[in-house]
């Protein structure tokens, strides 16, 4: 949702961006009409074959576990939107159904259905963080992969307030047991996570003053946000912005 957020802030015009977050809007495609800048949401590699332009691909990867769990809740309190949801009663059974079994080595991979042939969807989904994803971010170093996305996506404005953040781990909590079977489930999503961690290193290095660049982003981030409220006021009260 940050990310979205920014998004539409660079993005104004009509038609610029196009948001993709169900599975049918991933089964319809979108309009490759000329004033599209970017499609955005959770949608498998290889949905540029909507398009005659040449793709740049950005992708972040989350922590399995918290990824799984989280997913889980937000489908569990809001079902209507998942319209092709089995009937799942646990999160170990949810980890096993299509909506959760190694979802992200799967949307990596643009390989949906991967049972009996895990191994191999893995490495193509490793072969496409090498050769497809420009930039690749983490969601647990979100300031660091938003910087290093910034100048490759020609973003200028990129401070942010943080949305829908860790609701779910607070709603739920696994018990041991569930968490170790949780492990052996997704366990070519957390190989493909340790992968990706090792290649945001590697971006990391190429990018010395970032750690510098990332404390300064953080400061200035929060007094933005903190001051953002009389800025705002004081537009409305002087006629420049609407209340």
């Amino acid at each position: 949702m940050t990310m979205q957020t920014l998004a539409r802030r660079h993005y104004k015009k009509p038609g610029e961006l196009e948001l993709i977050y169900t599975q049918q809007a991933n089964l319809d495609g979108f309009d490759d009409r000329q004033e599209l800048e970017m499609v955005m949401g959770h949608f498998r590699f290889g949905y540029h074959r909507f398009s005659s332009r040449e793709p740049r691909y950005f992708a972040f990867l989350r922590e399995p576990i918290s990824h799984v769990i989280s997913h889980y809740q937000y489908t569990f309190d809001r079902p209507e939107k998942f319209e092709f949801l089995p009937d799942v009663n646990n999160l170990l059974e949810f980890a096993r159904c299509p909506y959760g079994y190694n979802l992200q080595t799967r949307f990596i991979s643009g390989i949906e259905n991967i049972e009996g042939r895990e191994k191999e969807v893995l490495q193509k989904a490793k072969e496409n963080l090498l050769r497809h994803v420009e930039v690749l971010g983490l969601t647990e170093r979100f300031d660091e992969s938003l910087l290093m996305m910034r100048q490759p996506l020609n973003w200028n404005l990129v401070y942010y307030q943080k949305r829908n953040e860790g609701k779910a781990r607070k709603k739920f909590k696994p018990s041991e047991a569930e968490l170790d079977e949780l492990r052996s489930i997704i366990r070519y999503d957390i190989e493909l996570y340790e992968f990706g961690k090792q290649l945001f290193e590697n971006q990391v290095d190429k990018h010395p003053a970032l750690k510098e660049k990332v404390r300064q982003f953080q400061t200035v981030n929060y007094w933005f946000w903190k001051l953002n409220p009389t800025y705002t006021r004081l537009k409305v009260a002087l006629g420049l912005a609407k209340s």
